[in-house]
């Protein structure tokens, strides 16, 4: 869906933006409280590296989660939707300077 108006399109990123952060949250939480129950009473230097690594599990994990990947094409072509909108925008804008 491509619209003229800069606002609304801008608000359909940040709808993609958010649904996608939703995804990669549960990735996370889902990675880490795996992670974390197989771990000791460590230090709390040792479980923030556990922790760190299986943040880097859940993004590598994500990476090939079919819906995550569907929702990235729908964020890149939302943002370019909105970028495109956002200069056609500015154009006319110039135009109309331009022309009075």
């Amino acid at each position: 869906m491509t619209t003229n108006d800069p606002r609304q399109a801008w608000s359909t990123v940040a709808d993609e933006l958010s649904a996608l952060g939703l995804k990669l949250k549960l990735h996370l939480q889902q990675e880490t409280s795996e992670e974390l129950e197989d771990a000791d009473d460590d230090s709390t230097v040792e479980r923030l590296g556990e922790y760190f690594d299986a943040a880097i599990d859940a993004i590598e994990n994500a990476s090939k989660d079919q819906a995550i990947r569907e929702d990235l094409r729908e964020t890149r072509k939302a943002l370019t939707d909105a970028i495109s909108a956002t200069f056609r925008q500015v154009k006319k804008g110039v135009q109309k300077t331009s022309t009075s």
